[in-house]
C-alpha cells in the first residue's frame, strides 16, 4: 500500500471544526466521510509501506506500552525521511484513521485542546511533534534508534520508562543534540534506581538544567560524545547526592 495522508483542505476543516467534533473522537473514523461532504479527502504518497501495525493498548496503565508502540511505528515507517515525518497531514491521518482505536484508549478527548494537541499539531515547534499521539512514537524511535547496538531500540525503551524523560528530551531544544540524548538515556539505563525514586521528576529537571547551563557556554554538538557522557555521569551522581532519598 502507498502511505496515505489528508489533503490540506480537509486538514483545515478538522482544525476549523475541532470544537464541534470533540464528541466524535473515540467513536471510530466513519464520521470523517460525512465531514468531507463526500469529497476526496486523502491522497497517496510515493512511499510504499506494509499495512499499519497493531498497536498495543491497555486499560488503566495505558502508557506502559508506549515504548513497544514507538518501536512498532518507527519500524513500520523507518524509511521515510525526517522532512516527511514533520508533515501534519500524515500524522493527522494516522491518528484519525488506522490508529483511531489506539488513540481513543491512549488519549481520550474531552475538549478542543486535546484534539489540537494529540490529533493535530499544536503550534509549529518540535514540541508539537512530541505531543502528537502518533508522531511522538515515530520521533522517539527515530531519535533513539541505533543500528550499531545489539538492541537497536535499547534507548527507545529507556525513553519511555517515565514521561518525564520524554518531556526532558523531546519537548526541549537541548534534546535535539544526539550526544545529550545518548548520554542522558545511558545514564538512566545504568542507574535504574532513579526510576524508583519519588524525586525522579526533580532529579531529571536538575540534570537538564545543568546541561542547559553547559550549553550556554559551549556548543554541545561540538563536544566529543565521551565528554558529554562524563559530564552527565558526574552531574547525575551529584544530583543524586544532593536530592538524597525521598
Amino acid at each position: 500500500m502507498r502511505l496515505p495522508f489528508f489533503s490540506r483542505a480537509f486538514l483545515e476543516v478538522l482544525r476549523n471544526e475541532a470544537s464541534e467534533n470533540v464528541s466524535r473522537y473515540g467513536t471510530g473514523s466513519g464520521w470523517l466521510d460525512a465531514l468531507s461532504l463526500g469529497r476526496p479527502h486523502t491522497h497517496e504518497s510515493g512511499y510504499v509501506v506494509d499495512p499499519p501495525p497493531q498497536l498495543l493498548m491497555a486499560d488503566g496503565d495505558v502508557p506502559k506500552h508506549d515504548g513497544a508502540n514507538a518501536i512498532r511505528v518507527h519500524s513500520w515507517l523507518r524509511n521515510i525521511p525526517p522532512s516527511t515525518a514533520m508533515e501534519e497531514r500524515l500524522w493527522a491521518y494516522l491518528a484519525h484513521v488506522p490508529f483511531s482505536a489506539y488513540m481513543a484508549v491512549r488519549w481520550s478527548v474531552k475538549n478542543e485542546g486535546e484534539v489540537r494537541r494529540r490529533y493535530l499539531f499544536e503550534g509549529s515547534s518540535f514540541g508539537a511533534l512530541a505531543r502528537h499521539g502518533v508522531a511522538r512514537l515515530w520521533w522517539a524511535g527515530y531519535l533513539t534508534h541505533d543500528p550499531k547496538r545489539a538492541d537497536p531500540y535499547e534507548l527507545t525503551r529507556v525513553m519511555f520508562m517515565r514521561q518525564d524523560v520524554q518531556l526532558a528530551l523531546m519537548d526541549r531544544a537541548i534534546g535535539k543534540c544526539r550526544a545529550v540524548r545518548t548520554a542522558v538515556l545511558e545514564f538512566l539505563r545504568d542507574h535504574g534506581e532513579w526510576f524508583a525514586e519519588k524525586s525522579f521528576g526533580r532529579r531529571i529537571q536538575l540534570l537538564m538544567k545543568e546541561l542547559n547551563l553547559l550549553g550556554g557556554v559551549v556548543i554541545l554538538d561540538a563536544l566529543p560524545e565521551q565528554q558529554v557522557k562524563q559530564f552527565v555521569h558526574e552531574t547525575g551522581l551529584r544530583v543524586t547526592k544532593v536530592q538524597g532519598s525521598p
